[in-house]
């Protein structure tokens, strides 16, 4: 049976960074969510777009608005990583 060996390097849960990226981060991914989660902010009827309601437009809005910031979150992360 072969062993495979792993450096503490490898198994760090530390994140390579400054505090500002960090936050960065962080606040890209917490922005979306906390515009899903206030439902008061988009439970209305009107104004409609295309006959959608706004209920609706404004949920689909941004689900695109979301994928945006959590590419950029992906991206600031693999950077933060030393990625390319």
């Amino acid at each position: 049976m072969s062993t495979v060996e792993v450096s503490a390097d490898e198994l760090s849960l530390e994140t390579k960074g400054t505090t500002g990226q960090k936050v960065a981060v962080a606040v890209l991914l917490l922005i979306p969510v906390l515009v899903f989660a206030i439902t008061p902010i988009y439970n209305f009827k009107g104004p409609e777009l295309f006959g959608v309601t706004f209920f609706y437009w404004f949920l689909t809005f941004w689900l695109f608005v979301s994928a945006a910031f959590f590419v950029g979150a992906a991206l600031l992360l693999n950077k933060m990583e030393g990625g390319r």
